[in-house]
């Protein structure tokens, strides 16, 4: 292999699948980064058995052939040297790397060891504006449990109904449902699938500056997402997510309409006071237009933090984790949004106001038992 590439192409790409690298296998290629040449261009993957990512990037050709290099090293070198072309070369198991001041040379393990990354092509079985997916993933896996001895809860839940895609995450102690509205859904498609919240963070990564939309690809036990240079393949979880819809409060009885940055401060500053209660805050609503945060650490002190709302029902109080109202809070895209509460045994409910998506997103936290 022979080829040029410049540095700041080379590194974006390093920097999207080195994410994916395993760090902790027993098979030292997974900590690799197989670089090969395809089509004229340079392709980059990269694996950890549940994860896998390819990018291409443009490339000027010499010679054909393939090698993995350690990431790490590699990403770290790349990133650290000036623009411009750098230089790569095969020499056996070594590779070559040089620009006009500096020459490595690199140790690496052939590309037949490196894990085949499936390939899904075939019809997309979905096709989505790319922000607006991004948008829901950093909305919905904020909620998925980081604790993977229930698989189903450390996955993002992905179906259509009624001609809109649902993304949803819960660890049970709150719910994330983001509706996506797709332009020219056949009412025939059919579309149900959890995949691995880790896998979905990615992805959201990788959308940040997409120009094109996302495509999705089904097979087997396997999902691929392809935008602009970039494919990102995960395996899906088994199992039957649960049935949420029943722990939605069929009704309100306390509701508060409040600018969205300051409910966000409040939150925070009540925050640094119930980190050494595990997050325990009590959220308290008087019908004069005012909400109040009251958190209390017996080693620290205690803090009250009040902002100005619109008041509907009567008054209402809930004991909640701040963390989660704070992480809730920080999604949320609209300049106000609207907290509801039914009593301290319910779920709070919090939805984004004055805007037209008003209704496709929903945020659940479950009530503290004092």
């Amino acid at each position: 292999m022979k080829l040029s590439v410049t540095q700041e192409n080379l590194t974006r790409a390093l920097g999207v699948a080195g994410r994916v690298v395993s760090s902790r296998s027993s098979l030292p290629v997974l900590s690799n980064v197989l670089l090969s040449t395809e089509g004229g261009r340079l392709k980059l993957a990269a694996t950890n058995l549940e994860i896998g990512v390819n990018c291409w990037i443009g490339s000027k050709v010499e010679d054909e052939g393939a090698l993995t290099v350690p990431a790490r090293l590699f990403s770290e070198f790349v990133a650290s040297l000036p623009g411009g072309n750098i230089e790569l070369e095969t020499d056996d198991l070594n590779l070559i790397v040089k620009t006009p001041h500096y020459q490595s040379r690199i140790n690496g393990i052939s590309a037949d060891e490196f894990p085949l990354i499936p390939q899904l092509k075939s019809q997309p079985a979905l096709s989505v504006p790319s922000a607006q997916f991004r948008e829901a993933l950093l909305q919905t896996t904020i909620a998925a449990s980081l604790d993977e001895s229930r698989p189903v809860l450390a996955g993002v839940y992905l179906y259509i109904e009624n001609g809109a895609l649902l993304t949803v995450a819960t660890d049970s102690y709150r719910l994330a449902e983001r509706k996506l509205k797709l332009k020219g859904l056949k009412p025939e498609t059919k579309f149900s699938v959890i995949v691995p919240a880790r896998a979905m963070q990615e992805l959201a990564r990788m959308l940040a500056d997409a120009e094109t939309d996302l495509n999705v690809y089904l097979a087997d036990n396997q999902i691929m997402f392809e935008v602009d240079n970039l494919e990102l393949t995960s395996r899906l979880i088994e199992g039957q997510f649960p049935n949420y819809r029943q722990i939605i409060p069929e009704k309100i009885e306390t509701a508060i309409e409040i600018d969205t940055a300051e409910f966000s401060r409040i939150t925070k500053v009540a925050n640094l006071f119930a980190r050494e209660n595990a997050g325990g805050v009590r959220l308290e609503v008087k019908q004069g237009g005012q909400v109040s945060i009251i958190s209390t650490a017996s080693q620290l002190g205690d803090n009250t933090s009040t902002a100005d709302c619109l008041t509907k029902g009567g008054d209402g109080q809930i004991s909640l984790n701040a963390r989660y109202l704070a992480e809730a809070l920080a999604v949320v895209k609209s300049p106000q949004v609207e907290f509801g509460i039914s009593g301290k045994l319910n779920p709070c409910v919090i939805k984004p106001l004055g805007d037209k998506n008003r209704d496709e997103y929903l945020h659940i936290i479950m009530p503290l038992r004092t």
